[in-house]
């Protein structure tokens, strides 16, 4: 692929070199692709001349050779000129989870271009800045079923008054596009901040047609705004069309050369999946580089996420980022923009400390946060119907009695007969082979971000730790196990999956790929193989006995290699009975629902996009789980 934001925004030309290998195989040498940004300029203060142009930024054989290295085919595209860009086989070099490693051309703070005539004690390379009127960072969020809203920034130099709302145009493909508004916030911490103004700019686009194909664009309200390129995207399915419904579902991902942003575009123009699930961590991270980071990660997403609906759930590293989850909670605005939830931005409560977070949490407040069946009127934890499927979002960072009251709500009021397949996700697994046999852990260490370290595969653990500064108070010398941690969230939570007969439990965080047999949990037994009425244990998934919980945790983490592996041998099959499968490697998957009776689930490598484990789940009877 290769993907330009060009004068109005991004062109997207895709190059094919084997078009019949590529459609039967999906085989490609890197998962992201080279993003090209005209709208963005060399510093005149670093760079007192130009950016050269890509393919002859030297005279200098060996320097052009490791400049043409860096790009998707190994040499600049015809198209890239000048332009700043984030060359796709250099995304994310030398970086691992955790670890800061800005180099320039591995991107991290965003496109940079080689200038030819670098300011007294300055490289060629150097980064860009943006402009201060084109939109950057599109994306489109699920709302509901029937309206998804697109987010988007600019740097405008003076922030739009009431009367100067963002404007979108929008209508179906081949028809005439009508105009509508939205609302913008302006995320004043950031701007004071890092002297560069953050307008993050938010529209519904409602009552769309289901399965149809849409055009749009977008621009700020600001005086000498200037309209995006017109892109197109699929509306979500509905569940009386008769139609399957498929998404795309990971967690941990972010601007890496092995991730799965590519593998998904393709999916979604295909018509594979209709929509994306990101099951936290984004970016890696958000607030990095002066929220340069999390500015690089959207523009680089920005093809993807233009053309297929998404749903951010929040993750340990935005909980993480500077003061909590405030910027996540600023960026997922567009998940709650529904039901009344046109206006009153300046209303609305942020803890947002990054653009990104901003953008991200802001959307999904005002698109499934408020439009749901039943609103939860936050970010944190929400839900949405789309075809086939319920899905229910949730933050364990702190699952409080109101996030579990709202989820016994929300549950009930699902219509099985209408949407018979219950998909509840959050960012930590609730059963995974590897927490289970690390069950005297420290908790502390193991949601922080220290014990991510392991880019390509897993998660480091440490255990417990004791002493005066870890006593949790009399009786209790020692710090909080992982053992500990998830009986508690398994207090709460797992009575609610079974009584609701919740299909599928899938997560991210530990960075890997882990499929259970169905699980049956109990407080004194905790997590075991569910048994049969004839006294076997269920080893199958035809008519579940209870929920399949899967983790897909490795979307692309940074430092990700292009190299994966797959075992039906888990490690501990004594702690782990229900284990069925365990891999490595960058990764992400598929669900299908078909109908109401078959749903199949593909585990999907980032690099090569070849499905190397699947499964299919039979559920005639979907309601209460009875073990």
């Amino acid at each position: 692929f290769r993907l330009k934001l060009g004068a109005e925004a991004i062109h997207v030309t895709m190059v094919l070199l084997n078009v019949l290998l590529l459609l039967a195989l999906r085989a490609c040498e890197a998962s992201v692709y080279d993003v090209i940004m005209q709208n963005y300029t060399p510093d005149p203060k670093l760079c007192l001349g130009d950016c050269a142009p890509w393919n002859a930024v030297s005279t200098d054989p060996s320097v052009q050779a490791k400049i043409d290295a860096m790009w998707f085919d190994g040499k600049p595209p015809t198209d890239a000129g000048n332009n700043c860009a984030m060359p796709a086989r250099t995304a994310g070099e030398f970086e691992c989870d955790g670890c800061t490693v800005d180099i320039v051309t591995n991107s991290f703070a965003g496109p940079w271009c080689y200038c030819d005539t670098p300011a007294k004690g300055q490289n060629h390379t150097q980064y860009c800045l943006p402009s201060t009127s084109h939109p950057e960072q599109i994306n489109l969020q699920v709302a509901s079923e029937d309206t998804v809203v697109v987010s988007f920034v600019t740097h405008d130099e003076k922030e739009p008054s009431a009367a100067q709302p963002p404007l979108a145009m929008i209508g179906v493909e081949g028809e005439s596009l009508v105009q509508v508004t939205g609302i913008t916030h302006f995320y004043k911490k950031l701007s004071e901040a890092e002297g560069v103004n953050y307008f993050l700019h938010f529209i519904k686009f409602s009552s769309l047609t289901p399965s149809t194909k849409y055009q749009y664009k977008v621009k700020s309200g600001a005086p000498g705004a200037v309209w995006s390129e017109t892109f197109s995207f699929r509306s979500l399915s509905a569940a009386q069309e008769g139609l399957p419904t498929s998404i795309g579902i990971y967690g941990d991902m972010g601007h890496s050369r092995y991730n799965a942003m590519g593998n998904l575009l393709e999916d979604c123009v295909d018509g594979r999946i209709e929509a994306i699930v990101h099951m936290g961590d984004h970016a890696y991270d958000l607030g990095n580089a002066g929220d340069r980071r999390g500015d690089a990660y959207m523009n680089s997403f920005q093809p993807t996420l233009s053309a297929c609906p998404w749903i951010p759930i929040i993750g340990n590293h935005e909980h993480n980022d500077g003061d909590s989850y405030e910027r996540y909670l600023n960026m997922t605005w567009g998940e709650t923009l529904g039901e009344g939830g046109d206006g009153g931005g300046a209303a609305v409560r942020s803890s947002a400390t990054s653009a990104l977070g901003d953008l991200l949490t802001k959307a999904t407040l005002f698109g499934p946060g408020f439009h749901s069946r039943v609103p939860s009127n936050t970010s944190r934890y929400f839900s949405v119907d789309f075809g086939l499927i319920h899905l229910a979002g949730l933050d364990l960072n702190n699952l409080d009695a109101h996030q579990l009251a709202w989820l016994d709500r929300d549950l009930s009021a699902v219509n099985r007969s209408r949407t018979p397949w219950v998909i509840v996700s959050s960012h930590f697994p609730l059963h995974h082979e590897s927490t289970a046999r690390h069950a005297n852990a420290s908790a502390a260490y193991f949601i922080g971000e220290e014990a991510e370290g392991y880019a390509t595969s897993g998660h480091e653990f440490i255990p417990a730790r004791c002493g005066a500064q870890f006593a949790r108070g009399e009786g209790q010398p020692c710090e909080q196990t992982v053992g500990e941690m998830f009986a508690k969230v398994g207090k709460g939570l797992e009575p609610l999956l079974k009584k609701h007969g919740v299909d599928v439990y899938d997560a991210g965080h530990n960075h890997d790929y882990n499929s259970n047999w169905p699980v049956c949990f109990s407080e004194e037994e905790g997590a075991q193989l569910c048994t049969k009425p004839d006294g076997s244990k269920q080893k199958d998934y035809v008519s579940p006995l209870g929920p399949v919980h899967i983790c897909e945790g490795n979307g692309g983490v940074p430092g990700v290699v292009g190299k994966s592996t797959l075992t039906y041998e888990c490690k501990s099959s004594a702690a782990t009975p229900w284990c069925r499968a365990y891999g490595t490697g960058g990764a992400y998957g598929r669900i299908t629902a078909y109908n109401a009776t078959t749903l199949v689930y593909e585990h999907v490598q980032n690099n090569g996009g070849k499905v190397t484990d699947s499964f299919t789940i039979v559920q005639d009877d979907h309601g209460p789980f009875r073990y």
